[in-house]
């Protein structure tokens, strides 16, 4: 699977669980990795329902980091994207509520 996040083409890659592309630089093993130099989001095969969306929504987070060339400490990337991945689609979803909300009233008035 393909994506472009500011004209940069990521992947998508489902690897076994123990693949040595889901170790960090410190050598622990995860669940996912955003590796910036091929551009691939890779994915533990184990991975689905909810749990996968909250993986997939924190590398994502990494992506568009990478793709703007946003370069904070690692330990508040990390933060951010946990964060994301956590309360992200309830400020989505807001947003979206809120602008729909406003749109009526400056319509109706």
């Amino acid at each position: 699977m393909t994506f472009i996040i500011n004209n940069r083409m990521w992947h998508i890659e489902f690897v076994n669980a123990s693949s040595e592309k889901l170790h960090r630089s410190d050598d622990s093993l995860t669940v996912g990795v955003t590796d910036g130099n091929d551009n691939c989001v890779y994915l533990s095969d184990l991975l689905s329902g909810s749990f996968l969306k909250k993986v997939l929504c924190h590398e994502l987070c990494h992506c568009f980091m990478m793709s703007y060339n946003i370069s904070i400490p690692i330990e508040q990337e990390e933060f951010l994207a946990d964060w994301i991945s956590i309360y992200g689609e309830d400020l989505i979803y807001l947003l979206d509520d809120l602008m729909s909300a406003m749109s009526r009233e400056v319509r109706y008035g």
